[in-house]
């Protein structure tokens, strides 16, 4: 990226601001503000946030009333902060289990295993009972006729329970094969194949909890770890690991049965007819020429519920969506700033659920997709000392503004980093959809962190939140969101990667 245009820029928009116009906004949004927002969010009353629950409805009406409080405009549906759709969820109850049948000579000798850390309850299964039935590993779970890829060749899992990778076997950076392969990495693929092969029920090798749409009649089953996918492969003559490498490695299935057995149990409801929800809140453009030009700044709000005790989701995403909150604020409520292009601010629903938030909105759009020149995506955002924003390198160029509003403002350490034209890194995420729109996507993250948070996991807490980045991140938005909507012409160019 080149320095000096990047310095020169940013001289050049300051100069053209009076002081208090380039300042006043920067200190609107505090620590009170974010902590008391996340505070709620994470709260037992909001339920986790598992999109279609009455949880999750709670935060959407909070940020709504505080978009509007704070003067947005509705972008939702019939003059509303809310574009609905519908959305099928599961509730997941207490009083599931998971126990592995170990052979021991001619008897069984049973295991069981502490939750969460080794064993959850699947997020969409469904009520129900397995006992003692046989396990099959199944590898990836894939069944990919036009890739010569099936983990289901020759293996026979009728009334079996399988265990099952997470992922897919594919591992490498080309974008095209990415691109194939991204269909079988969702746990609904993975899920519905087991049930049109037979299986009974799935031990799915991750303890994150899934609450991925794709509830299956009869079907249940349990996430477990790899500590505990060491155990199931203990005796075979083969560990867990070199047998994923190897498939990995190899692009060919390794399945096979195992001598061993399990229980599991879940108690669940699926609804049907759930729905959810985008908050979206918008701040028009003052430019005559210049306002039907649209700058999106979006995280998601949903986490994974109740399951079936509370996932606070502190880091994913509560942390993103008061960054966003707070931008909203800051320029909404300015006394001296009116952007010239029109800024959307959007809460997505249903991202943890498979992205149903974010491609509801490519499909239908508030504004056509070529009138958004820039869309912001910030996901677990909390921790660390470090800001980087990332692009894909045909648009690298856009990085240019948020690079001059860390420089003039925030002065954190800062890095940029470009990513693959047809697929941009973390393809699940809402900003990866918006991408597949030929929108030009700045990814925020932090890096820097001392310890991992927990994912999917009850420990994602607000204790673990760190407000100083969490503030300097707002103030990176906002300053970046007032670069671009100044800008006589934004650009979003080619950009080479830093050497």
């Amino acid at each position: 990226m080149n320095k000096y245009k990047t310095i020169i820029s940013a001289i050049v928009l300051i100069a053209s601001m009076p002081l208090a116009k380039a300042q006043d906004y920067l200190y609107t949004t505090g620590e009170d503000d974010l902590r008391t927002w996340l505070e709620y969010f994470v709260s037992p009353e909001c339920r986790g946030r598992l999109t279609g629950d009455v949880g999750f409805d709670r935060a959407a009406d909070y940020a709504a009333n505080l978009f509007q409080e704070w003067g947005l405009k509705p972008g939702g549906d019939n003059g509303t902060y809310f574009q609905n759709f519908e959305h099928p969820y599961t509730e997941v109850f207490p009083g599931g289990s998971f126990t592995l049948y170990l052979p021991v000579g001619n008897d069984w000798v049973t295991k069981t295993y502490d939750y969460p850390d080794n064993y959850m309850a699947g997020g969409t299964s469904d009520t129900g009972e397995l006992n003692q039935l046989d396990l099959v590993y199944v590898g990836y779970g894939v069944t990919a006729p036009e890739l010569n890829y099936d983990d289901y060749k020759g293996i026979d899992v009728k009334g079996k329970i399988v265990v099952c990778e997470r992922d897919v076997p594919y591992q490498e950076k080309d974008p095209a094969k990415q691109k194939a392969w991204m269909p079988y990495q969702y746990h609904t693929h993975k899920m519905k194949n087991a049930v049109d092969h037979g299986a009974a029920g799935m031990l799915y090798v991750t303890t994150t909890a899934n609450p991925n749409p794709g509830w299956n009649e009869g079907f249940v089953y349990a996430c477990i770890s790899d500590s505990v996918a060491g155990d199931i492969f203990a005796g075979t003559g083969k560990t867990h690991k070199a047998v994923k490498e190897g498939i990995n490695k190899s692009l060919k299935p390794n399945s096979f049965k195992i001598n061993k057995k399990a229980d599991i149990s879940a108690y669940t409801k699926f609804h049907p007819d759930g729905m959810g929800k985008n908050v979206i809140g918008v701040i028009p453009g003052s430019d005559p020429t210049l306002a039907p030009e649209v700058i999106v700044a979006g995280g998601h709000l949903d986490h994974v519920g109740m399951m079936p005790v509370l996932m606070p989701g502190a880091l994913d995403n509560g942390s993103g969506s008061v960054i966003v909150m707070g931008a909203a604020k800051a320029l909404a409520t300015s006394e001296t700033f009116k952007p010239k292009r029109t800024l959307v601010f959007i809460l997505f629903g249903g991202e943890e659920t498979g992205l149903i938030g974010s491609h509801y909105f490519a499909e239908n759009p508030i504004v056509p997709a070529d009138q958004i020149k820039t869309a912001f995506n910030i996901d677990c955002l909390g921790t660390g000392y470090g800001l980087s924003a990332n692009a894909a390198q045909k648009y690298g160029t856009v990085l240019d503004y948020v690079e001059s509003a860390n420089d003039t403002y925030v002065k954190r350490p800062f890095r940029t980093g470009l990513g693959a034209n047809e697929i941009i890194t973390r393809p699940r995420t809402d900003g990866a959809v918006l991408f597949q729109q030929g929108i030009p996507v700045i990814s925020l993250y932090s890096f820097g962190a001392e310890t991992r948070t927990p994912y999917h996991h009850p420990g994602d807490v607000i204790e673990l939140i760190d407000f100083n980045i969490v503030k300097d991140a707002t103030k990176l938005l906002t300053t970046s969101l007032v670069n671009l909507s100044e800008a006589d012409v934004i650009e979003c160019n080619p950009a080479e990667p830093k050497k």
